[in-house]
């Protein structure tokens, strides 16, 4: 991974090609046939986070005027941007920017922002709430979308987007989306073969790199050796005692330290909401009609009621004893409702939860000593 990543910023720092900054839930694929490099600055963010340089970048957001309330990843990255810090340094320039917002309604703020930090065009795919089955209505809203965006991205680059190479980028995601539910399917085995956290780190490419060969060979060869530790019995922690499901982004900068403390106690997450949100399958019969059903059923868009209905089932499938819900203070959206889905999950499943407040890259919402206090007294309640 640690390669096949190193590999993805080189040529996002190197390369001539165009290259666009674009948020994880956007329709990627279009840039891909656009041969544009697509950059996340979410992703970046996470790597701020776990390099444990977040604390110090979110400060310099505050001095920038954004508010703590601003989502850690907008805060973070922007502050990168201007002060030229991160992992890597600041994140190379874009020449376009692509945001949707069927993450949160923050995104086209956000990314407004960097529109005119860098002068460059912003495109912006409108996702409605999602009830269920997408409507007729929304699906022809949609697909009208994304028929502008393929050509205002025909207009910035001078060319118009090759279909073909639209439809060959849209199979390959898709067909990675499929290995990727094959894995997490895996993870209902007893012991459970990966842990949230491999997941957590795995999932850099569904997210960078979807709909290119190198994500899909990647996830072949992460199947076939999944495969081969539940053939073994093999445990993604040892005596798992405790199955548990985790809900939202985790906090990045107490990755290590606060799953390794659960995994002591015998607490395995053999499943997660985050994670799962990367399940988008295309129906290349109708390409972009199918594109715009799955960026539009991504997770955090869907309405209470059907999120609610989603983790009864992981709780079910996965034969979970508890769940913990990540209270994240840098996102509103995927937190509305948190304590109206636990009360639903509990009431359907008799299966009970926890609910930790903390923020994903921002330590300074996280209290260790708290966190793991509530936790222990949390797994004790299950015994």
């Amino acid at each position: 991974m640690k390669e096949v990543m190193t590999a993805y910023y080189t040529e996002a720092f190197t390369s001539d090609k165009p290259k666009a900054w674009v948020t994880s839930g956007a329709p990627v694929e279009l840039l891909l046939a656009a041969g544009v490099i697509p950059i996340f600055p979410e992703n970046y963010g996470a790597m701020i986070g776990a390099r444990h340089m977040g604390g110090d970048l979110c400060s310099a957001a505050g001095d920038m005027g954004f508010d703590d309330c601003v989502c850690s990843y907008a805060r973070c990255t922007i502050a990168s941007t201007e002060r030229g810090e991160g992992p890597l340094g600041a994140l190379p320039a874009p020449d376009l920017l692509l945001a949707c917002n069927n993450g949160c309604g923050t995104m086209f703020k956000w990314y407004e922002v960097l529109s005119r930090r860098f002068d460059v065009p912003l495109l912006f795919f409108d996702t409605p709430y999602c009830a269920g089955e997408p409507t007729p209505q929304d699906r022809a809203y949609l697909v009208r979308q994304l028929e502008r965006i393929l050509a205002d991205l025909g207009d910035i680059l001078g060319q118009e987007v090759d279909r073909d190479k639209l439809w060959e980028a849209l199979q390959l995601s898709s067909d990675t989306a499929k290995l990727w539910v094959e894995i997490q399917d895996l993870r209902r085995a007893h012991p459970s073969p990966l842990n949230s956290p491999d997941m957590f780190l795995h999932m850099a490419l569904i997210v960078t790199l979807r709909g290119t060969e190198t994500a899909y060979r990647y996830y072949q060869d992460m199947l076939a050796q999944v495969c081969e530790r539940v053939e073994r019995s093999e445990g993604a922690i040892e005596n798992e005692r405790y199955r548990l499901l985790w809900d939202h982004i985790p906090p990045w900068y107490a990755l290590r330290d606060f799953f390794d403390f659960c995994a002591e106690q015998g607490a395995c997450f053999a499943v997660d909401t985050y994670t799962n949100v990367w399940q988008g399958e295309f129906d290349l019969g109708r390409p972009l009609e199918s594109l715009a059903e799955c960026y539009q059923m991504i997770m955090p868009n869907l309405r209470l009621p059907l999120r609610a209905s989603m983790y009864v089932d992981y709780i079910r499938d996965y034969d979970i004893d508890g769940y913990v819900i990540h209270s994240n203070h840098s996102c509103k959206s995927y937190c509305l409702g948190e304590y109206e889905i636990a009360r639903r999950i509990t009431a359907e499943t008799g299966v009970r939860g926890i609910v930790l407040e903390a923020d994903m890259v921002d330590p300074k919402f996280y209290s260790e000593s708290q966190v793991k206090q509530m936790m222990q007294a949390f797994l004790e309640s299950l015994d």
